[in-house]
């Protein structure tokens, strides 16, 4: 998930920049009619902007549908074949689940999982990986580690012939060598960033039915950050009534202290502002006291992506949080076994694109969000588990 690292903090300051806004200026004219017939024609397109993103929801409502992401394999040959997880930080809630999925698809095949937890530093991602390739691992998925920081030791493992696979992280792209990730990475198991992006700000333009003044949390150490933010920010560019009124940069580090205190200054400072959009649940989860502490309930909405248990359950209240662009980590986690195995087997990587599923208020009505294993079975279902176990000769 991070990029880089900053002196002392393990900060990034990313060097990439978004596709700025481009301003919508109309020539005027001291005519009344003309005035009147201006105001028209903007109110059409802020209509037309509306519905397009209501399109855009709706097209991603609904529980995804099973598809096999590559040829059948024979996964007997591989019981008792170690899979080892390198995890940046665990205690994000998307990638601790990601470990307990992983040992759950593992254990279906008969191989063994062992677990590195680096706690957002940057030298223990290193060594983690490094471990893991003197341990003898047959195969490392990389849990939201920051790939540059690892890619020689990426290499290492794929000189002696173990696969690294890249989860929840990196915006993927088959057909190229690291399917989106490095080029020495076999495969990569990814949501698909820029459609995340834009179901978020299309939640901020149809909520406010074309009048979003939003906030953004951004943390541009984290790898997908750009592409989901840029996303964001070229979706609002085409709302004319639409505007980014703050958007700030806290690190992965500092959550839990930084998020609350700044959103709601944010949303003191800015009176207008009626959205604040985040890159995943867990900014949202502090930024919802922020608007509650700065007395937005009621005004400003939060609109986000993972789809964590915690999270939903303030969607489902509806009061604040509001939206929430769900994967699932365990979907992500079989889909990962599902490429280390096939780069066990010297065979090619599969499909490496995440599903995503739209949920808002209306969608939580009767789902269970006590636990993230609730959560999973009533929005995505079992379909992928008898997908996967079929694919693998086990079904």
């Amino acid at each position: 998930m991070l990029k880089e690292t900053r002196p002392a903090r393990m900060r990034l300051v990313l060097g990439a920049t978004v596709a700025s806004l481009a301003l919508m200026a109309s020539a005027c004219s001291n005519s009344a009619d003309n005035v009147g017939d201006a105001a028209a024609t903007a109110s059409g397109g802020s209509d037309a902007v509306v519905s397009e993103m209501q399109q855009l929801i709706d097209g991603h409502r609904g529980q995804p549908e099973w598809k096999d992401p590559g040829p059948a394999l024979d996964a007997s040959s591989l019981k008792g074949k170690t899979i080892a997880v390198v995890a940046i930080d665990l205690r994000v809630p998307a990638l601790a689940e990601i470990v307990e999925y992983t040992k759950e698809a593992a254990a279906k095949v008969g191989m063994n999982v062992t677990v590195f937890d680096a706690k957002s530093t940057a030298s223990l991602m290193q060594q983690g990986m490094q471990q893991a390739i003197n341990q003898g691992a047959d195969a490392i998925i990389s849990d939201g580690l920051v790939i540059q920081l690892i890619a020689n030791q990426i290499k290492a493992a794929k000189d002696k012939g173990i696969p690294t696979i890249d989860v929840i992280n990196t915006p993927p792209k088959a057909g190229v060598a690291g399917q989106g990730s490095d080029p020495n990475v076999f495969g990569n198991m990814a949501p698909d960033s820029v459609l995340a992006g834009q179901l978020i700000a299309a939640t901020a333009i149809v909520q406010s039915e074309g009048k979003a003044k939003v906030g953004i949390l951004n943390t541009s150490e984290l790898t997908v950050a750009s592409t989901e933010i840029g996303a964001m920010k070229d979706t609002l560019a085409k709302c004319s009534g639409c505007e980014v009124l703050d958007e700030q940069d806290i690190a992965l580090a500092d959550w839990s202290t930084k998020i609350q205190p700044t959103v709601a200054t944010m949303v003191r400072s800015k009176p207008d502002m009626n959205f604040v959009l985040t890159l995943y649940d867990a900014m949202g989860l502090f930024a919802t006291p922020g608007v509650q502490q700065a007395g937005g309930a009621g005004k400003v909405k939060i609109a986000s992506v993972d789809g964590t248990a915690a999270a939903l359950a303030l969607v489902k209240k509806g009061d604040i949080f509001v939206s929430d662009t769900a994967k699932d980590t365990a979907w992500a986690a079989w889909g990962a076994v599902d490429q280390a195995m096939r780069g066990m087997l010297k065979m090619e990587p599969a499909n490496p694109v995440l599903p995503l599923r739209y949920i808002d208020t209306s969608d939580m009505k009767d789902v269970d969000t006590t636990s993230t294993r609730t959560v999973s079975a009533a929005l995505f279902g079992d379909d992928f588990r008898t997908g996967y176990l079929k694919l693998w000769g086990l079904g």
